[in-house]
């Protein structure tokens, strides 16, 4: 499914408008007769309906005017705090045929005490907002959130920052949104997930020039896209042709991260693991992963990798399909060194989490140094580490941060959040699976166990990405089922992957 940011989307009103004739008025008709229709069902089985539209001054507002238009036969109010002469171009337009319909204006700047309604349409702001609101704004929204009755926003919810999700205080709490063309990425990410409801995408005529918009190419990864990049395991194969992956991963106090990340890869299908262990605790792994073989590699004296290391490392990258490093493996000097090593000298897929991107901190052209294809895996704080910049200078900056990041990046970026983010070139593919249980430790290590596997049996590292993050929360998400979100931890998933695999053969 395709997704746009709310600065595509006012680039796909204007180029439908300057390049292709499509006047606005059309468009904002066809956006309030869309929107009256779906109101027509949710008020369905409720007689005589009391329904008000609260409409600002901009076209969200206008959508709003125009929605009432075709509810001319119902019980419609518009609330509006803008004065009728701030009111222009298109909005102007709907606003008079309201008049003209003697529909019910209400010119106010303060919402009306002790009124109840059984629909209140959200017609504010929609995805024009980009930080806090105005006080102005705030008590209408505050007054839309106290009413018992059902809350419909248009386009996204006034609050909502249709880029990033980011919800001001006082957001809207919509159960359902109706958005225009295609849904806005906004509303799937961060805090707009929580404030949308159901989302209901409308064809209001469009033009089919999503591709010649700016900006990344925004999709969801769903079910129905799993299934093209799984293959049905064949009757004569046989363990080295399952995958083979090396894991260096762990050190003295994580060896929990090896574990997981090689239990995860194994869960997943592969038919061969080597788990690179320090050698002074090389027993911990020995035990513990039964099922994978282990090899001890030379160590400080304290449970971490060391440069010398790669000696018995490099044998193995011959062995092995792809690589994952990273997991748990600490940050001392020589064992970024080993990273080092491993990384520029790979002649097969890299999976680069967690502690392995240190190596590249605040020297990105080192990605342009490997030979291999790869994938990098970090969460948002990780990211923002590699780039040398604040959270919050992310938030704000975000999509664009990463669109310029991609611009010279030549590998796959998995940026793990909520939802997790998968970026190649030009695409950006959001996840559609996982849930907050997910936040607990273990989580990623496990991950790039699957995407080890996936990239061993011969998917491309893009793909690998989607299918491996997809299916990864997809476990969880069987798993919340059964447990709930509070208390889960990573563990949990293993025995969870191969059911949700075989659901897909």
């Amino acid at each position: 499914m395709r997704i746009i940011t709310a600065v595509q989307a006012s680039e796909l009103d204007q180029k439908s408008m300057e390049d292709y004739g499509i006047s606005g008025i059309d468009l904002m008709g066809a956006a309030g007769k869309e929107i009256a229709e779906n109101v027509k069902t949710i008020v369905a089985e409720i007689h005589d309906p009391r329904i008000i539209i609260i409409c600002g001054k901009g076209n969200n507002g206008g959508d709003g005017f125009a929605t009432a238009a075709w509810l001319d036969k119902y019980s419609v109010q518009i609330f509006t705090s803008v004065d009728k002469e701030l009111i222009k171009s298109d909005s102007a337009h709907f606003h008079n045929v309201c008049v003209e319909k003697d529909i019910t204006i209400h010119y106010s700047e303060n919402p009306p005490i002790d009124f109840e309604c059984d629909l209140v349409i959200d017609a504010l702001l929609g995805t024009g907002c980009k930080g806090e609101l105005k006080d102005d704004i705030v008590k209408w929204t505050m007054w839309m959130n106290a009413l018992h009755c059902i809350v419909l926003a248009v386009d996204c919810p006034t609050g909502i920052n249709g880029n990033n999700g980011m919800a001001a205080s006082h957001s809207v709490k919509a159960g359902k949104t109706i958005t225009m063309g295609f849904p806005k990425l906004g509303l799937i990410m961060k805090q707009g997930q929580d404030h949308t409801g159901k989302i209901k995408t409308v064809d209001i005529g469009f033009p089919n020039i999503i591709d010649d918009l700016s900006g990344l190419k925004w999709s969801r990864f769903e079910e129905s896209d799993i299934s093209d990049l799984l293959s049905k395991i064949e009757t004569d194969t046989y363990k080295h042709q399952q995958g083979k992956v090396l894991l260096i991963a762990g050190s003295k106090g994580m060896t929990g991260a090896a574990v997981l990340s090689t239990f995860g890869s194994l869960r997943s299908g592969a038919g061969l693991t080597i788990t690179c262990a320090p050698e002074s605790i090389e027993d911990i792994y020995e035990k513990t992963i039964i099922e994978g073989m282990t090899i001890g590699c030379p160590d400080d004296g304290n449970g971490f990798l060391i440069s010398d290391s790669f000696e018995i490392i490099k044998d193995k990258i011959q062995w092995c399909d792809a690589i994952v490093i990273g997991p748990g493996l600490g940050r001392s000097p020589n064992t970024i060194k080993m990273v080092k090593k491993v990384v520029l000298n790979a002649n097969k897929p890299l999976i680069i989490d967690a502690d392995a991107l240190c190596f590249f901190q605040r020297k990105l052209e080192n990605f342009n140094k490997i030979k291999t294809p790869f994938i990098i895996t970090p969460h948002e704080g990780e990211f923002c580490n590699l780039l040398k910049i604040t959270r919050e200078e992310y938030i704000k900056s975000f999509p664009d941060i990463v669109e310029k990041f991609m611009i010279n990046f030549p590998g796959v970026l998995v940026l793990k959040n909520a939802p997790t983010i998968t970026y190649y070139n030009d695409k950006a593919i959001v996840n559609s699976s996982g849930n907050p249980g997910m936040a607990t430790a273990g989580m990623g290590d496990i991950l790039a166990g699957i995407l080890g596997t996936f990239v061993s049996q011969g998917m491309d590292c893009f793909q690998a990405a989607q299918a491996g993050v997809y299916i990864h929360g997809l476990a969880a998400d069987n798993k919340v089922i059964e447990k709930g979100q509070r208390g889960l931890i990573a563990s949990d998933l293993l025995d969870e992957l191969p059911k949700v695999l075989h659901a897909f053969e």
